[in-house]
């Protein structure tokens, strides 16, 4: 309660000049994210270090993936461990994460699970420039923004990825690939995470 406190007079007073005497400015304007990640910027400006990557990729698949209450308790860790994995930018951060939390809370129930593959997916994505990932019929469609990139992994895919115009690329599940084969698709729901794997990782 006290840090919650704490946290939203902050906000209302403002931050000012954490490296000098100011006090000033209304956090709430951009809100304490941002504040945090724009000031993170500005110190590694000035000290001369590269950029911190950042991943911003959009998945929308019909999976479950969350922090079920009964496996975090407590709000404000759930919060807390939202905001990291959004902030996520390397496969080993993931996995020290993944670790933390068999550590802390036990093993990971299934949400979780998908949860931290559909955050290592934003990272694959990141890296062919692919902003996008979403369901229509049997397809994965990327929306991509770098067409060389996207063009090379269609490449290596063997036309399976097939790029349709100068912003979607289409990935071929199995589902389809035996639909357009004239044999009767095995029942039951496509492994939506099995295939995004499967097109960013088996080139």
């Amino acid at each position: 309660a006290g840090f919650g406190i704490a946290m939203r007079d902050l906000e209302i007073r403002g931050a000012g000049n954490l490296l000098g005497t100011q006090q000033s400015g209304h956090i709430a304007a951009i809100g304490y994210e941002l504040y945090c990640q724009l000031l993170g910027n500005a110190v590694r400006e000035l000290t001369h270090q590269p950029p911190k990557l950042t991943i911003d990729v959009e998945v929308d698949l019909p999976v479950q993936a969350f922090l079920p209450e009964k496996y975090v308790p407590e709000l404000r860790d759930r919060i807390d461990i939202y905001r990291r994995l959004s902030r996520v930018a390397d496969v080993r951060e993931l996995d020290d994460m993944r670790d933390e939390l068999k550590d802390r809370f036990g093993n990971l129930p299934k949400p979780v699970k998908v949860l931290l593959q559909i955050a290592e997916l934003k990272i694959d994505a990141s890296l062919w420039f692919v902003k996008s990932l979403q369901v229509e019929d049997n397809y994965l469609v990327m929306t991509y923004s770098n067409r060389p990139r996207i063009e090379h992994l269609a490449k290596l895919h063997n036309g399976r990825l097939r790029v349709v115009d100068s912003q979607k690329a289409y990935w071929l599940t199995d589902a389809e690939l035996q639909r357009q084969a004239g044999q009767s698709a095995q029942s039951g729901r496509i492994p939506w995470i099995q295939e995004a794997r499967q097109a960013f990782r088996s080139a």
